[in-house]
């Protein structure tokens, strides 16, 4: 007796197709997270707290990173660029 596979596609999208909102929300908040720590670090002459701020400003440009290559593997193809 023969098998038969019946293959329906139904595409369900369940996430936004754009992250932008996402990642300006979490570099806007780490960054007021960075400078109240800087704040209190300079304040409080903590070295601990000011490389933890440090540590965490290279979190904002990483997301900032990612938000542009995001931005660009949405990007149709060109004349110059066809893939």
């Amino acid at each position: 007796m023969a098998h038969e596979h019946h293959h329906y596609h139904e595409h369900h999208h369940h996430t936004p197709r754009d992250y932008g909102l996402a990642f300006a929300v979490g570099i806007g908040l780490n960054f007021a997270f960075v400078v109240v720590e800087a704040v209190y670090g300079v304040l409080a002459h903590s070295m601990a707290l000011l490389a933890d701020a440090g540590h965490n400003l290279s979190d904002v440009f990483v997301l900032a990173l990612a938000w542009g290559a995001s931005t660009l593997a949405r990007r149709g193809p060109s004349e110059r660029f066809t893939y």
